[in-house]
């Protein structure tokens, strides 16, 4: 099965958000959008291909992981169509210290329960050379770039009109917890499978 471990806004604002997207997209044709029906908005920390009855040993692992994780906050830097992958829309976020650590810790423990590479999609580019390496290695490529993806539109034109109504949009939340979702072939989250809550800690301090 494909997984991601994620971290997750509010369930309120993933609605939030969910919503926005439904309406603004509403008029474009999209190979998918992220609505918090079909598909949920997450931040992806590292996405794999994993055998289903390993789920629970990844999850032990992944416990380990936030010992001792302090909760941060995730901001968003802007709302965009890339400029790689047309017809991709999606906030870009701000990459602090913390996070950049807590993605880094997640795949250390994680990348061994691979058992193949994550799909590839030739409208994206296929990996090659060094990222293919690292593909093979780790079962996707190494590069962490913090975004939400939200939608892929058919055409880039509709992309760059929907990133001009989206410009205002925001995305701040405190990151308490980390999930582990279940992915489709495009790698968005279709199902969360299990929560790892971050050590409690005094609100006095």
């Amino acid at each position: 099965m494909l997984i991601d471990i994620v971290i997750l806004p509010s369930a309120k604002l993933r609605q939030k958000i969910g919503r926005k997207m439904r309406k603004e997209t509403a008029s474009y044709s999209a190979i998918f959008v992220v609505d918090n029906k079909q598909f949920i908005p997450h931040l992806s920390l590292w996405h794999l291909r994993i055998s289903k009855n390993r789920i629970d040993d990844l999850t032990a692992e992944l416990k380990k992981t936030v010992v001792g994780q302090k909760p941060f906050k995730i901001c968003s830097a802007g709302f965009m169509a890339s400029k790689k992958e047309n017809g991709i829309v999606s906030f870009s976020v701000k990459n602090d210290k913390s996070l950049e650590l807590l993605q880094k810790k997640v795949f250390r423990r994680v990348y061994p329960f691979k058992i193949g590479m994550m799909p590839q999609f030739e409208v994206f580019g296929l990996w090659k050379g060094k990222t293919l390496a690292e593909g093979k290695k780790y079962g996707r490529p190494l590069a962490f770039n913090p975004h939400f993806t939200m939608g892929f539109l058919k055409k880039p034109e509709d992309a760059l009109k929907i990133e001009k109504t989206m410009e205002k949009e925001r995305i701040s939340f405190i990151a308490k917890e980390i999930y582990v979702c279940e992915v489709n072939r495009w790698w968005q989250a279709t199902k969360i499978l299990e929560k790892i809550n971050f050590p409690k800690t005094d609100k006095r301090l």
